[in-house]
């Protein structure tokens, strides 16, 4: 659930700009619609603990300027175009004004967030784990705005908390399919990087498989990426020749690999981030949902409210952001079984009775 703590109130900036183009990415006013398909967006304009609201004031409507950073294609079907959506939301809700850069490399992360802050966005997002060491350095030289970083537990400061799912909690259920659905009783897991919040899915994954196939076996693969689609599908092939036949990944939009194999392979894939179905009806299980938009939303709900904290935000399976999408591409008696177990496996997470660990380093 979303923790509940005292807010900093927010400082409202003023003028308006855009942020010129980073190497690595595009800079754009962010459109109201979703990017096409296969294209990128075209160009247009813990607990956390209390703390004593700071004397400022939130931000009018009119004074909202929201900048998103995407480390990855606004277009991905996943992570990067769930986060991306959320500005559209934030147009409509509060006459925002939005803009955002894809696919920015890591070094270039600094520039994009000191480019945003001097040019009057009042709020800037983050989008993954890695922005969270940049943003605690540079939030520092900019009070008057809000800093926010998507899928950390830790960032905290006046003027910069994290937002983290807890996203082991589906990680868990997603194995559970897993364990329900594989006939091999071999199944996989593809990954981009060993960010801690993607190790402790994976580790999640593998525990509620085996929580309900004991005797399977689960292969987990980092790619070191989260970009390459054609070794993200050449993993999955790898997999698919050893007999695995369900495979679950985190890997944004190299996922779109993962599919792809598991389609070509006829074989089951779990998604990630957003429902995935349509890529492959007939091969996405179920996926994982992290929905970002939503998260943002609330997070800079609260900024306008005046009910920053500089803390941490959780979000459990009992919060719109966390849970499974439908069961699929399976027979409907069979999906109905695996569902029931979902629902009683969340059941009991969300009640205390099984707790999920939180682990961070990649088991053997």
């Amino acid at each position: 659930m979303r923790m509940p703590n005292a807010r900093l109130a927010f400082v409202a900036a003023v003028s308006l700009a855009l942020l010129a183009a980073c190497s690595g990415g595009t800079a754009t006013s962010a459109p109201t619609a979703a990017p096409a398909e296969s294209a990128a967006p075209a160009q247009s304009a813990a607990p956390a603990a209390s703390q004593a609201p700071a004397e400022s004031a939130a931000p009018s409507a009119a004074a909202l300027k929201v900048a998103l950073i995407l480390p990855g294609p606004a277009s991905d079907k996943g992570f990067n175009q769930s986060a991306y959506e959320a500005l559209a939301e934030l147009q409509s809700k509060y006459g925002a004004e939005t803009a955002y850069t894809e696919s920015v490399a890591p070094n270039e992360f600094e520039t994009a967030y000191r480019d945003y802050a001097s040019k009057g966005y009042n709020v800037i997002i983050g989008q993954g784990f890695e922005f969270g060491d940049i943003a605690a350095k540079v939030a520092p030289d900019y009070p008057d705005v809000k800093f926010l970083v998507t899928n950390n537990p830790t960032l905290a400061a006046p003027n910069a908390e994290g937002l983290q799912p807890s996203s082991q909690d589906a990680a868990y259920l997603a194995g559970v399919v897993a364990g329900m659905a594989t006939k091999s009783g071999k199944v996989g897991g593809i990954a981009g990087q060993q960010f801690p919040v993607i190790v402790a899915q994976m580790e999640a994954y593998k525990l509620g498989v085996l929580s309900v196939r004991p005797d399977a076996s689960v292969t987990l693969t980092y790619l070191g990426t989260f970009d390459d689609v054609a070794k993200a599908k050449e993993t999955a092939q790898a997999m698919i020749s050893t007999g695995i036949d369900v495979i679950y990944h985190i890997a944004d939009a190299a996922g779109v690999g993962v599919i792809q194999a598991a389609d070509a392979g006829n074989i089951l894939v779990i998604g990630w981030g957003k429902d995935q179905s349509a890529l492959a009806p007939k091969a996405v299980l179920t996926s994982q949902i992290v929905d970002q938009k939503e998260m943002i939303v609330e997070a800079v709900g609260s900024i306008v409210d005046g009910k920053f904290s500089g803390q941490p935000q959780f979000y459990g399976l009992d919060t719109p952001v966390l849970g499974l999408a439908p069961i699929t591409a399976v027979d409907a008696t069979e999906a109905a079984k695996i569902q029931a177990k979902v629902d009683e496996v969340k059941a009991a997470i969300l009640s205390g009775a099984t707790k999920v660990p939180f682990i961070t380093e990649p088991s053997k």
